[in-house]
């Protein structure tokens, strides 16, 4: 009766987990089992979804299918959490994202290069802009416009060419009347 007593209580005796994980240990050692490594206890997730299950379970779930998990964005490699990854992928600068004019797939953060530099649908001024052609026209239609236009476009230089010469010769003339009248002060 005493040795039945004793191996209840005994610390060294080699016990079953009571959570029933499969383990066997000194039933010492059950109270440290079960506060860190028993895989049957019930825990909340700690990336804070709120989430109520096994240790074991929990791994797995934090791991692969907790909506507050970090996962990193195959386009820019920032991290995000996986249920903020919608929202990040209509703003990720890396994303590749049509042209509303040209319907042509670029990233999004090389968008402003594209509308500016590639996009054959962009209107775009006339580089005789400077002598006066107003047009303004698809990129793609620009080559087209100024070999029809080459007569009109040389007309235009000429044009402003003879202003700026106009203007230098009224400019040399105010200069050379100045300089006659210093010239008449120094003679006096």
């Amino acid at each position: 009766c005493e040795l039945n007593e004793h191996f209840e209580k005994c610390p060294k005796m080699k016990v079953s987990c009571e959570l029933k994980c499969g383990a066997t240990m000194c039933r010492e050692d059950m109270e440290q089992h079960l506060k860190c490594d028993c895989g049957m206890v019930r825990e909340t997730c700690k990336l804070g979804c709120g989430v109520e299950l096994t240790r074991d379970e929990l791994r797995i779930h934090e791991k692969d299918t907790c909506v507050q998990r970090e996962i990193r964005c195959e386009h820019c490699l920032a991290n995000v959490r996986f249920c903020d990854n919608p929202k990040h992928l209509t703003e990720c600068p890396r994303v590749r994202v049509p042209c509303q004019l040209c319907s042509v797939e670029t990233r999004r953060d090389d968008m402003t290069k594209h509308l500016s530099e590639d996009c054959k649908e962009k209107e775009i001024e006339c580089p005789f802009v400077k002598y006066k052609c107003m047009i303004r026209i698809k990129r793609k239609d620009m080559y087209y416009h100024v070999q029809e236009n080459e007569t009109e476009h040389l007309g235009l230089k000429l044009t402003a060419m003879e202003d700026l010469i106009t203007k230098q010769s009224e400019k040399i003339d105010e200069q050379s009347e100045k300089m006659n009248k210093q010239s008449e002060k120094m003679n006096e």
